[in-house]
């Protein structure tokens, strides 16, 4: 068994969470581990998935970035201005980390690419980055409708 995750949130994914532990082979060489707890929502894949299709659209038709680099330019522009709001402790960090990468390109170039900003964020936190990114890069680039996702 190999990265089996389950979140329940009705009887049958309880039933079916059951069912894989139960289907797990009990070895003493490879065991394996269960762990029960109240699941803490960041964000939502859909969010995640959205975001990401939408570094590589623009990586694509602007051929000016790569996927990468556009998405270290969007937690510039468009998380940390949040998470500088709504987190203390994420504003803490960020004034230390830009001391040792004091210019914009240091910071999208080599601190974004590691410094976590959209891992951080709830989902809420996720829409607003979501809904200013496609506010600004929507009107140049053709991005694809969030509503595809279930958002917006």
């Amino acid at each position: 068994m190999n990265g089996v995750f389950h979140v329940l949130r009705t009887e049958h994914m309880k039933a079916q969470a059951l069912a894989a532990v139960e289907a797990a082979e009990v070895n003493p060489k490879k065991p394996v581990s269960v762990q029960v707890k109240t699941y803490d929502m960041k964000r939502s894949e859909a969010q995640n998935r959205l975001s990401h299709r939408w570094y590589g659209e623009i990586a694509e038709q602007g051929q000016e970035y790569t996927q990468e680099q556009i998405k270290c330019r969007a937690k510039k522009h468009f998380g940390v201005p949040i998470m500088l709001a709504e987190c203390e402790n994420f504003n803490e960090a960020w004034l230390k980390a830009i001391q040792a990468f004091p210019t914009y390109e240091e910071q999208v170039d080599e601190l974004l690419a590691f410094f976590p900003v959209t891992s951080l964020m709830t989902t809420k936190q996720m829409s607003q980055y979501l809904t200013d990114f496609y506010r600004v890069q929507g009107q140049r680039y053709k991005l694809t409708d969030p509503k595809v996702y279930g958002l917006g």
